[in-house]
């Protein structure tokens, strides 16, 4: 028979074997991805199962010996005491839990001993951000004299039950509880060695869940080499003094996740939806049409398509009931205009899917976006621009409220606007377009060899060496020649830019712009740049962006268009965040669910082992 000891040993083993198991898409080292029912979900699994009574037969604790260095120096190293994290966590956690005396009434090696033996055993164990996390909990451990921060004599203290009552609902958090390794809240604990165990436990639970919740479960770039943002992930020392010294500690762990709107609609939808599984309701009957429908045509499908929107048909005998109506049309109007659609009427492939119902992963959709917005920062700012790359928009912000909405046009597939948050900083009027180096080599170079002259005169461009304009027809075009050169075309009404672009300085060299193809705008799905994001109405953009501007107004920078190239220097610099977010809940309560043009979010989801539908 296993002793209790025995089985906690191989208990504390799991604990550091679970905290470094790799994802196939996720950080080295980071932590199990949740809702899987693979191997990565076993070791949790065994990990949660409650610590054995103090009644059960144990094996005689071992003669107490000094552990090897390589197992002891992240345990016992202190903490440099000016740091911003370790100080912190060592006094209110002292005050908030006096050391146990624990010593003279239960046998074994005393507990500070017992502590440094059992975080041996995780940093042993662990790798990447596992270990890197360990080692943190280890120096607030070394901090307060290696004493337990949530153990109490020989049970777990009202704090400690409330932590593990919490983490236990992290599904709610749109996470996974499993990660967590949780013991049962019920703790008899005979000696020292469990109780250090059980303590340690709880801290590596509290330091993962902090880390997951701000910060995310998967690397943005193991997603897409064009998702560049570096989470805020509060780290260990800190996510234990927060805990520890907090009056509500569940609170205080809800607090680790996002602060933004965006993700609390998000997690209060999560509830909404799986609470509604439950109940679910039969699905609609499908609506089944010959072909696009148009005001005014008749079709065998109105009848269900009535009935789906919930429109009566008039009561006069003489009424066609397959007639598309006024009636019906106005009501697939507003239903268009409710899902991101254009409000034209016209029932095609794309409203007659989303009428019926087209199949989404909804709940996997909600928890995807979560993610991406724990990737987000944590302070949008007060004044920032936010574009939603699926949602084909952009809005701004001043003074935390929206003063501005527009549609965009966004990049290709093969174009990928990235994702990330800069800072505007300056306008640019009568801009140059300087060609990027792809699409001079992809797009441009066969018809330069075929008409150098021409080419360039037809299009407006000039070509550049070491700042000095050249002639096209001196050079013998080829790969090589095509990049050592500059392309610019010249500002004026057939420039790609437009009358004017916006300005924030980054490594990806995109911003957003006018363009004079106004037509795209009308389009449903608005991905056609090669990266860059193009505004509608540009100046009631701008309007918006220089709001309060002691200098500059519209009407200043309208009456410099057609002249030569300015830079617009303005006084309040805006935060701007390039964001994707394929599911959000919109200011009336609605979930809205837009397609995963890049493929991110079905990414995001296969990383976490969720449904692949």
């Amino acid at each position: 028979m296993i002793s209790s000891l025995s089985k906690l040993l191989i208990s504390t083993a799991v604990i550091g074997l679970g905290l470094s198991a790799v994802p196939a898409l996720a950080e080295t080292g980071f932590d199990p991805l949740g809702a899987k029912t693979t191997d990565t979900a076993t070791p949790a699994a065994v990990e949660s199962k409650p610590l054995p009574p103090a009644t059960e037969a144990a094996a005689p604790p071992a003669e107490p010996t000094a552990p090897s260095a390589e197992a002891t120096t992240p345990g016992v190293e202190p903490a440099t005491p000016a740091t911003e994290t370790a100080a912190p966590a060592a006094t209110p956690a002292a005050d908030a839990a006096p050391a146990p005396v624990v010593a003279a009434t239960v046998p074994g090696m005393p507990v500070d001993q017992a502590i440094v033996a059992e975080i041996g055993k995780v940093v042993a164990s662990a790798t990447g951000d596992a270990r890197r996390r360990a080692d943190a909990v280890a120096k607030v451990y070394a901090a307060r004299g290696n004493q337990p921060l949530w153990v109490e004599g020989d049970h777990y203290s009202d704090k400690a039950k409330a932590v593990i009552a919490r983490l236990a609902d992290a599904v709610e958090d749109g996470l996974n509880p499993l990660d967590y390794a949780l013991p049962e809240a019920d703790l008899s604990a005979p000696d020292t060695e469990l109780v250090a165990n059980a303590d340690l436990r709880v801290s590596m639970a509290v330091a993962t869940f902090a880390e997951q919740a701000s910060g995310g479960r998967v690397a943005p770039l193991s997603i897409s080499k064009d998702i560049t943002r570096t989470p805020e992930r509060i780290p260990a020392d800190r996510a234990l003094a927060t805990v520890a010294e907090a009056g509500d500690a569940a609170a205080a762990l809800d607090g680790f996740n996002p602060p933004t709107e965006g993700f609390r609609r998000l997690k209060a939808m999560l509830a909404e939806v799986r609470a509604a599984k439950s109940n679910a309701e039969a699905a609609p009957e499908p609506v089944a049409l010959a072909k696009s429908l148009k005001p005014g045509m008749s079709d065998a499908g109105v009848p269900a398509l009535r009935k789906r929107l919930g429109v009566a048909a008039p009561g006069d005998d003489l009424f066609d009931p397959e007639l598309y109506d006024e009636a019906l049309i106005a009501a697939v109007e507003a239903f268009q205009k409710e899902n991101g659609l254009t409000a034209d009427g016209v029932v095609g492939s794309r409203t007659l899917a989303l009428l019926n119902g087209a199949h989404r992963d909804v709940e996997g959709e909600i928890i995807a976006n979560m993610e991406m917005w724990r990737w987000m920062p944590r302070d949008l700012s007060q004044d920032y621009v936010l574009v939603n790359i699926p949602e084909f928009k952009v809005r701004v912000f001043r003074h935390g409220q929206q003063v501005h909405e527009a549609r965009v046009v966004v990049g290709k597939a093969t174009n990928q606007t990235p994702v990330f948050s800069g800072e505007m900083q300056y306008l640019v009027v009568n801009p140059y377009w300087h060609i990027p180096e792809s699409i001079k080599v992809k797009e441009m170079l066969p018809e330069i060899q075929a008409d150098p002259a021409g080419y360039f005169s037809r299009h407006g461009y000039e070509v550049t060496w070491d700042g000095q304009l050249i002639d096209p027809t001196r050079i013998i075009w080829d790969e090589n020649a095509v990049k050592a050169v500059g392309i610019r075309q010249v500002p004026g009404e057939a420039n790609a830019l437009g009358n004017i672009k916006f300005m924030f300085p980054n490594k990806h060299a995109v911003y957003l712009h006018d363009t004079p193809l106004r037509s795209l705008f009308n389009r449903d799905v608005r991905a056609f740049s090669h990266g860059c994001v193009r505004v509608d109405d540009p100046m009631a953009f701008a309007d918006a962006v220089l709001q309060g501007d002691p200098q500059w107004t519209v009407p200043k920078l309208q009456a410099m268009f057609g002249g030569d190239e300015k830079r617009v220097d303005i006084a309040t610099h805006l935060k701007v965040h390039l964001a994707y977010f394929t599911a959000f809940v919109d200011d009336g309560g609605k979930l809205q669910i837009r397609d995963d043009i890049y493929g991110h979010t079905q990414a995001i989801k296969k990383a976490l082992g969720m449904s692949q539908v």
